[in-house]
């Protein structure tokens, strides 16, 4: 299976709240990162820890996923205020 390369966006400024919504009002760049082909969201959240995006005591109860291939969207499973994203890099 082939190794898939995204960039890390950090939605560091998000405004809102669970009943009315949420805005990302800012976002950066971090850096990239590779997925196996096949990857789950246990290898997804693995990555984003290796990387230093997630503490390591982050488990699979705690992030929800939206993956839709070439962007995965990462969200706090108790509020569900976006987090991040990954966006696939064709080269």
């Amino acid at each position: 299976m082939e190794n898939l390369k995204y960039r890390l966006i950090n939605y560091f400024d998000v405004w809102g709240n669970q009943e009315d919504g949420y805005e990302v009002n800012n976002l950066c760049s971090e850096g990239e990162l590779f997925l196996a082909g096949d990857y789950t969201k246990k290898d997804i959240i693995a990555a984003l820890i290796d990387f230093g995006f997630f503490k390591p005591t982050v488990t699979e109860e705690m992030v929800e996923i939206d993956d839709m291939y070439d962007m995965i969207e990462f969200f706090d499973s108790h509020n569900y205020m976006p987090i991040g994203r990954l966006e696939l890099i064709y080269d």
